[in-house]
């Protein structure tokens, strides 16, 4: 190991562990670097859920997996709305550009497209689901991935603190993208 980066992953490290300890400073830090106030204030083009009923399927899965978690002696999840535009625009954009997947047409992953939405992260994680024909796919979508391994990891990852949701329907069919979280600040 080159020892010249040694001490930069080494305030690195001891950076982590600061911010994950919840110590300002740390936060302070991180703040004091130019742009990065910036970065995490750029605006994301607002997506309103679609509608009403949408809202009310989002709030419904947040809720049903923190029920999940808290069964497993977990903290819930809280909402963060930036991360539920991020979740929201992707469940759209699978629905208009009829695909499904973690990795975008382009190539863009979950941490990418988190990353551009402006939020800083240790951890991401992303759980999809698409039904067909299926007029209320919330208990399906949490059941599939609790089904899942992959999934179920996901919602059950101890390390996530954060949640954003985002179901887009198209016609007869559903999108539903959720996102996690540890964040970095």
């Amino acid at each position: 190991m080159n020892n010249r980066k040694l001490p930069g992953r080494l305030f690195l490290t001891t950076l982590i562990a600061l911010i994950l300890g919840g110590c300002e400073p740390a936060r302070e830090l991180i703040l004091s670097i130019p742009g990065a106030d910036q970065l995490l204030n750029q605006p994301l083009p607002s997506i309103p859920a679609q509608t009403p009923n949408i809202a009310e399927m989002e709030a419904a899965i947040r809720q049903q997996i923190n029920e999940i978690r808290m069964e497993n002696n977990l903290q819930p999840l809280e909402n963060n709305e930036r991360l539920a535009q991020v979740a929201r625009q992707y469940s759209q954009r699978m629905a208009q550009e009829n695909f499904f997947s973690h990795t975008g047409p382009d190539g863009d992953t979950p941490a990418q497209r988190v990353r551009d939405g402006g939020i800083v992260y240790l951890m991401v994680g992303e759980n999809l689901f698409r039904s067909t024909n299926i007029s209320d796919p919330v208990p399906a979508a949490v059941q599939g991935w609790m089904e899942s391994p992959g999934h179920r990891e996901n919602i059950l990852r101890s390390v996530f603190a954060e949640t954003g949701v985002g179901v887009w329907r198209e016609g007869n069919q559903y999108y539903i993208t959720q996102m996690f979280l540890r964040s970095l600040l």
